[in-house]
């Protein structure tokens, strides 16, 4: 049986390592085995690390027009972050992505099933849309991208 996880110091370094399945992740002299044969190291800015999460409300505006929301989800600069945004059934729209925020938006109105249809389907030449709801809740995670 391998020991593929270590919480604390190895070497003179302090963090969270995991190696593969099968790989020791520190050898008999007490060093770290190879960064291949990681699937985690604490101390790199790696793919897919958790950097933010939570949700966001967004209100709908009282005018016609589209309701942006910018969040700032890191403090420090997140080279090529992936954000991921998951909500009940609701149309958003990731407009932008920095290194340190994005920008989300909910339209005013929603286009209906008949306004989205195919040639020839009833009343897909006069779309009907719907307010939409008095709020929008949007979930998200931002991932550290690959630097």
């Amino acid at each position: 049986m391998s020991r593929r996880v270590l919480l604390g110091k190895a070497g003179s370094d302090y963090g969270l390592f995991i190696s593969k399945l099968g790989v020791d992740v520190l050898n008999d002299a007490g060093t770290l085995c190879h960064e291949d044969l990681m699937i985690f190291d604490s101390r790199q800015k790696g793919y897919a690390q958790l950097v933010d999460k939570g949700s966001i409300t967004i209100p709908k505006n009282t005018d016609s027009s589209n309701n942006a929301v910018t969040k700032v989800f890191s403090s420090i600069s997140i080279p090529n972050a992936v954000v991921i945004l998951y909500t009940a059934g609701k149309h958003v729209e990731l407009t932008s992505v920095s290194t340190t925020a994005f920008i989300v938006q909910v339209p005013n109105r929603y286009p209906s099933i008949v306004a989205l249809g195919y040639p020839g389907m009833q009343g897909q030449n006069n779309p009907t849309l719907s307010l939409t709801p008095a709020q929008t809740v949007i979930k998200y995670i931002v991932l550290r991208g690959y630097a």
